[in-house]
């Protein structure tokens, strides 16, 4: 506690680095009639023609001698240029958030400047980073968990890559901070950024907002969902926008309409003004500016990559089947497909479409060509990628390793890109990138069910669990975090191949590592207080017999394998690997 308590102190009086735009451009630069904003884009005072300058709403772009002119209402309180292909934004010494806006200042009638520095760069090849769900709080460990555990594994990924000399990006899908607690424990989307900046991220850093990120103490009104972003606009700037790396063009939209209702069931917190209740739906607002910002990419062959906090769809049952489950609400609040689909009929004219998104906490990817109802999204895969703080720090900070609700572990999705080529794979805190998947020896399993006392008293509380006390003999079962529909998997036995069965369930790692010691240890016994966790991506073979090895292996869409020699008995604990 202490030792947090210093690192909150040091953070306060640090003069943090702000991610805005003050450079100062020689170019000369003169507002055109009527324009509010109005500014130059240059690299090693050179005008750079053709950047796309938008304060939200409208967007131009410079002229030959790098100059841009806007005619803006400034209700956003920004203006942002959409970073072009082989150029960086600027990012200060010390800092890791790309200078690509600046702060409005003054009122409608004032016509004000802001340039903007950028440095050229080969990024035809580069690495994206995925990550989300942070929700740093000052509690759980979790600032000691991000900068001991955490960082370590994400440098070591960017560095092998910086070692090629190819540049390394990141996403940021959300959910940096955790709302409910910008007021009890003093920490909130401005302290986020400073502990970003303290441990020394180790790349430039393109962030979005997620539900948490919104500030619960703004009244409820018809401007709740605009009032609520003021603090994250102030940190990070817009909420919405583009930039363009290599072939690529990426997008970052708030999909989150926040409401912040007063109800009778709010939960209580500090300062908080409502019950922070919110819709998954991208505003018309957004929609208009996204249309312009599409129009703008004429070759329609560019992928385009939209990070975002909230999924867009995920199949049913999220396994073997071809109907979508929908993310987005209507009008009434109810998920459906509609808002979905219109959404995602602005990149209709577009070959390659990612969606990159968290707020779930688990690890799904969604290849919407499977969803043969709806042909017109085959050009889309939704990427739902792991939390890093994985069950909010939870299980590593009670001595377990990092996982997510899923069972899948906590880490980050990397997407190396070459050109129009876009590949991923997953890398956890734990394992790295070399482990896809985890094997569980059920007789193991079920021993540990039928024996162990703190299990016994959870199941016998919560009777909607699997209880695999009562499991057959020599069941094997592979959850496959990642798992697609085209990747192979082959397991054998004494060189025999077995029957490999795709089938959901719970995963007894996660019951042990989280279940157990927020029910159990707490003394929270509550009838029925978590519901079945059902994982999608398990899989299990029989064997023959209880002491057989197993040789496992799991091939992904890109042929990369990865493999397990399973000698079995294989022994079970919340710590297995």
């Amino acid at each position: 506690m202490k030792r947090t308590l210093i690192l909150i102190l040091s953070l306060a009086i640090t003069t943090a680095v702000m991610a805005q735009s003050t450079f100062n451009s020689t170019l000369p630069a003169k507002p055109k009639k009527g324009a509010n904003i109005y500014g130059v884009v240059e690299c090693n005072g050179t005008p750079v023609e053709g950047v796309a300058v938008s304060d939200g709403y409208n967007i131009v772009k410079t002229d030959k001698r790098g100059v841009y002119n806007l005619v803006s209402q400034k209700r956003n309180g920004n203006v942002f240029i959409t970073i072009p292909s082989g150029y960086e934004a600027v990012v200060a010494a010390g800092d890791v958030q790309p200078q690509y806006w600046a702060a409005l200042t003054g009122d409608t009638a004032t016509a004000e400047r802001h340039d903007f520095e950028l440095r050229k760069v080969d990024n035809h090849r580069h690495i994206m980073l995925a990550i989300t769900d942070i929700h740093l709080a000052n509690q759980m460990d979790d600032l000691a968990q991000l900068e001991n555990n955490v960082m370590p594994r994400l440098r070591a990924e960017v560095e092998k890559y910086r070692k090629e000399g190819i540049p390394v990006y990141t996403m940021c899908m959300g959910d940096s901070s955790f709302d409910l607690f910008w007021y009890d424990y003093l920490f909130d989307i401005k302290d986020f950024r400073n502990t970003i900046k303290k441990i020394g991220y180790p790349t430039p850093i393109f962030h979005t907002m997620g539900n948490h990120d919104n500030d619960g103490a703004t009244e409820p009104d018809e401007n709740t969902d605009f009032n609520a972003t003021k603090a994250y606009r102030k940190v990070f700037g817009p909420t919405y926008y583009s930039f363009n790396i290599g072939d690529v063009h990426y997008i970052m939209l708030d999909n989150l309409r926040y409401r912040n209702e007063k109800t009778p069931k709010m939960k209580k917190g500090k300062n908080m003004a409502g019950a922070r209740n919110y819709d998954h739906i991208v505003t018309e607002e957004q929609m208009e500016w996204l249309r312009k910002d599409l129009a703008m990419v004429e070759d329609k062959s560019t992928p385009i990559v939209v990070g975002m906090h909230c999924p867009v769809y995920r199949m049913l049952s999220e396994h073997n089947s071809t109907e979508l489950y929908s993310y987005f609400h209507d009008s009434k609040g109810k998920r459906t497909l509609p808002p979905a689909l219109y959404f995602s009929s602005a990149f209709e004219e577009f070959e390659n479409v990612h969606y990159l998104t968290g707020h779930t906490h688990k690890l799904i990817t969604t290849h919407c060509n499977q969803a043969t109802a709806y042909p017109q999204l085959a050009n889309t895969i939704d990427h739902n990628v792991s939390a890093i703080c994985g069950a909010w720090w939870f299980t590593a900070a009670h001595g377990g390793p990092h996982l997510a609700p899923d069972g899948s572990p906590a880490g980050f999705t990397v997407f190396p890109v070459n050109g129009k080529d876009i590949e991923w794979y997953f890398t956890s805190i734990d394992c790295g990138a070399e482990r896809q998947f985890r094997a569980f020896d059920m007789n193991t399993v079920r021993d540990y069910y039928r024996t162990n006392g703190e299990m016994r008293v959870f199941i016998e509380n919560n009777s909607k669990r699997t209880d695999f006390a009562t499991i057959g003999d020599n069941r094997v079962s592979i959850h496959i975090w990642d798992w697609a529909p085209d990747w192979k998997i082959t397991v054998t036995e004494n060189g025999k191949p077995l029957e490999v069965v795709h089938e959901p369930m719970e995963n007894p790692q996660y019951t042990v590592a989280y279940c157990i010691p927020k029910s159990v240890w707490r003394r929270d016994l509550k009838k029925n207080m978590f519901t079945a966790e059902t994982t999608a991506h398990m899989f299990h073979v029989v064997a023959s017999a209880a002491d057989t090895t197993l040789e496992i292996s799991v091939t992904d869409s890109f042929g990369r394998t990865y493999t397990e020699t399973m000698v079995r008995p294989k022994a079970f604990s919340k710590n297995m690997k």
